[in-house]
This record gives C-alpha cells, sequence and structure tokens, in this order.
C-alpha cells in the first residue's frame, strides 16, 4: 500500500511539474510576441536595425538628427545617396576607376553570375531562370521581362548609369548597394560590357 501511495504521488508531482513547464511555456510566448524578454546570451539577435539604404531617406525627412554619429559605423557601410529617379548626377559624374584587365574581368563575371543571371541570364539577354523555369499556374502571368543587356538601349547607357542602376536599383531590380562593394560593381560593369561587346 505505501509503495502504491509512492508511485502516486511522484506521478502527480511530475505531472504538475509538467503542467507547470507548460504554462510558462505558453507565458513565454505570449510574453515574447509582445516584448522580447530579456536574455544572458542574446548573440545579438534581437536589435533594431536599419538597412543604410533607408538612412538617405530617414535625413532627408528627419534631418541629420537621424543620422549616426560621425565615424561609429565602416567606411565599407556608407549609404548610397541617390534614388532611383535621381540618375542624372551619377550618370554624367561617375567614370569607371578601374582598367580593364582578366583579373578584374574574372571577379566581375563571378559576381554577376552570383547576382545577375537569375534575371539577366548568363548572355545578358533577360530570359533567366526566373522568367523562363519558374511553373506557373494558368492563371498566373510570370515574372516579368528582364531588361536585355547587350540590346542598343543597355549599350548606350553610361557607365555612371550603370553603377546608379546597381546601387539605387530601378523598376522591380531592387538595389544591391548592401551586397556590392563600389569596387564589385565596377567590375561587374566591366563584365556586362564584355557580353555586349564592347571590349
Amino acid at each position: 500500500m505505501k509503495r502504491i501511495f509512492t508511485i502516486y504521488f511522484i506521478l502527480s508531482f511530475l505531472f504538475l511539474i509538467l503542467i507547470f513547464l507548460l504554462l510558462l511555456n505558453i507565458g513565454y510566448i505570449k510574453i515574447y510576441k509582445e516584448k522580447p524578454v530579456m536574455q544572458l546570451i542574446a548573440d545579438m539577435d534581437q536589435q533594431n536595425k536599419i538597412s543604410k539604404d533607408k538612412l538617405y531617406s530617414l535625413s532627408k525627412e528627419y534631418g541629420s538628427d537621424a543620422l549616426p554619429l560621425k565615424n561609429n559605423f565602416p567606411v565599407s557601410a556608407i549609404f548610397y545617396p541617390f534614388e532611383p529617379q535621381e540618375y542624372s548626377i551619377p550618370e554624367t559624374n561617375f567614370k569607371n576607376p578601374l582598367p580593364y584587365n582578366e583579373i578584374l574581368l574574372e571577379r566581375g563575371k563571378s559576381l554577376f553570375y552570383r547576382f545577375c543571371v537569375p534575371c539577366h541570364n548568363s548572355t545578358g539577354k533577360g530570359d533567366g531562370p526566373v522568367v523562363t523555369e519558374v511553373p506557373l499556374q494558368p492563371d498566373e502571368e510570370g515574372f516579368p521581362k528582364p531588361a536585355d543587356l547587350t540590346s542598343e538601349r543597355a549599350k548606350n547607357l553610361s557607365d555612371g548609369r550603370l553603377f546608379h542602376i546597381l546601387s539605387a536599383g530601378q523598376n522591380l531590380m531592387f538595389s544591391y548597394h548592401d551586397k556590392l562593394s563600389d569596387f564589385d560593381k565596377w567590375c561587374v560593369i566591366h563584365y556586362i560590357r564584355k557580353l555586349q561587346g564592347n571590349k
């Protein structure tokens, strides 16, 4: 009899602990959704982040107070100061400072294959896998055809305009400013010129 009582006591105790842990977990989820709880080692998972490209629009809206303190972020993280429609200054003033050589061309090709091929394809014609290989339902239109980088219109764009498009985006193409350094953008532009047959 004493043994049965002990078994029931242990099982009841374990059951209560299980219920307590369950309630604790439900409470944690509810609290976490409303406000992140304090963590001993958070690994900086919860923090207010802002894209460097958003700093420019914030500074326009709120003035210089919205910008970070001077020298508190890396030089490589400086935001691109032009919106997509503000292309006249980059188009006329930005020149490719890099010499055209095989090393830079190979880097440009590698980056082009990584970032541009899904939409523009390896030929630059604008018929990449996003357009040609995504299965569509009968009522779906699909992804609009990207620009043909080998067309006469693209050939006539200045290097500064191509740099601006890579930095600020254009139409459905988003900005690559947070993914490519200025050096890398100029390498990609060299490779685009090779695809166009200009080099």
